[in-house]
């Protein structure tokens, strides 16, 4: 008798936590068409489980079998692993305007004046006039 009464809440939670997963996740990368290859990831987690007690001999294994570029996910935070010196060029030397940006943060943004600090300021014209 009494589970029947708790059907109803039950299902409404578990499609509230599906339609809230499929938001987000389709928020943080609308689209996958020039993304670089990834493996399968937790709704949560993302690859953290796959890193294990060694995460070098991990990302290797993983270099191994998606290439040198691999695109895994740390929570909700996506992070490009270049794994050999000609990715890492490419992304240091040729890429630098495009991954010189940093990640939005609140914490920073409410306790340093809208992220105004040389650490916290996005790339652009604001953060070349506070480092000179």
């Amino acid at each position: 008798m009494a589970l029947e009464n708790l059907i109803i809440p039950i299902f409404s939670f578990i499609l509230f936590i599906i339609i809230l997963y499929k938001w987000c996740s389709s928020s943080v990368f609308p689209t996958r068409n020039n993304l670089p290859p990834s493996p399968r990831k937790l709704p949560i987690i993302g690859n953290l489980h796959q890193l294990g007690t060694s995460p070098h001999r991990t990302l290797q294994s993983l270099s191994k079998r998606y290439g040198h570029l691999i695109l895994l996910h740390f929570g909700r935070v996506p992070v490009l692993v270049a794994s050999s010196a000609e990715a890492a060029h490419e992304i240091m030397k040729k890429q630098d305007v495009i991954f010189s940006n940093r990640p939005k943060l609140s914490i920073p943004d409410r306790l340093i004046y809208g992220s105004r600090d040389v650490a916290f300021a996005p790339y652009g014209e604001y953060w070349r006039q506070v480092i000179v």
